[in-house]
C-alpha cells in the first residue's frame, strides 16, 4: 500500500508539473507574441510618422515648386512665337501637371490621417489610379459584399501590405495588369493582389535572408500573422502570382 501510495503520488507530481509546464510554455508564447505586436506597433508608429513628414513636404513644397514651373513655362509660352518651341512647352507643361497629379495622389495615399479619414478602399483606390495614370500597367478593384470599417491600425497594416506586393508586383513580375480584391462577405475578411507577371519560386523567393531581394514576401506573411491572420502566396515561373491576406473581422493590434 506504501509502494502504491508512493507511485500514485509521484504519478500526481508528474502530472502536475507537465500541466505547469504545459501553462508556463503557453505563458511564454503569449507574451512574445505581445512584444510583437508592441513591437509592430512601434514599427508602425514610426513608419506612418516617417511617410506623414514626406506626404506633407511632396504636397507642401515639392507641389508648390512644380506649380512653378507650370507658371515660368506658360510665360515662356507667351514671349515664343516660334510653333516648334510653343509645342515643346505645351507639352512639358502637360508633363509636369501629369507629375503634380501624381504627387498629390501619392501624398495622400503616404499619409496616415489621409487614409484613417477616408478608409480602406478609398485609400485602395488612390493607389491603384496611381498606377494607372503611369500608362505602363492596367489596374482594377474589385468588391464583393457590403464594406464595412475594420480597425484603423488594421486597415493602415492592410494598405502598407498591399502597396508593398504592388511595388513588389511593379518591380520584378513584368506585369500588365493588377488586379486588387476585397472580399467583405465573410468573416474573416479577404484581400487579394493578383498579377499576371512572369511569377517566382515561391519556397526559393521566401527562404531569403532579409538582405535579400524578396525577403519582403516574408515581412508580409509575419505582419499578417501579429494581426491573428494569415497571408498565402501562390505563384509560378510564367504563371503569375496571387497573394491572399485573410485578417479577423474584429482584430486589433
Amino acid at each position: 500500500m506504501l509502494l502504491l501510495s508512493l507511485g500514485g503520488f509521484i504519478t500526481l507530481l508528474l502530472f502536475l508539473y507537465k500541466q505547469r509546464y504545459k501553462t508556463h510554455q503557453q505563458e511564454l508564447i503569449a507574451i512574445e507574441e505581445i512584444n510583437q505586436r508592441k513591437l509592430l506597433q512601434s514599427q508602425l508608429d514610426t513608419q506612418n510618422q516617417t511617410l506623414k513628414q514626406i506626404a506633407h513636404e511632396l504636397h507642401d513644397n515639392i507641389g508648390q515648386l512644380l506649380s512653378v514651373v507650370v507658371m515660368r513655362l506658360n510665360t515662356i509660352e507667351d514671349e515664343t512665337a516660334e510653333s516648334v518651341t510653343e509645342q515643346s512647352v505645351q507639352q512639358t507643361r502637360n508633363l509636369v501637371r501629369t507629375v503634380i497629379a501624381d504627387v498629390r495622389m501619392m501624398s495622400k495615399t503616404l499619409d496616415y490621417d489621409t487614409v484613417g479619414r477616408f478608409g480602406l478602399l478609398p485609400s485602395l483606390t488612390l493607389e491603384l489610379e496611381r498606377i494607372e495614370q503611369a500608362g505602363r500597367i492596367h489596374t482594377q478593384l474589385n468588391t464583393i459584399g457590403e464594406p464595412y470599417s475594420l480597425e484603423k491600425q488594421t486597415e493602415m497594416v492592410l494598405l502598407r501590405m498591399t502597396q508593398e506586393a504592388l511595388n513588389n508586383a511593379i518591380k520584378h513580375a513584368q506585369a500588365k495588369t493588377l488586379t486588387v480584391m476585397t472580399d467583405y462577405s465573410a468573416d474573416p475578411f479577404i484581400l487579394t493582389i493578383v498579377d499576371d507577371g512572369r511569377g517566382f519560386n515561391v519556397s526559393e523567393a521566401t527562404s531569403r535572408t532579409i538582405d535579400q531581394s524578396g525577403s519582403g514576401l516574408n515581412n508580409l506573411q509575419h505582419r499578417a500573422g501579429l494581426l491573428g491572420g494569415t497571408c498565402i502566396i501562390r505563384s509560378q515561373p510564367g504563371a503569375g502570382s496571387r497573394i491572399e491576406i485573410r485578417m479577423p473581422r474584429n482584430q486589433s493590434i
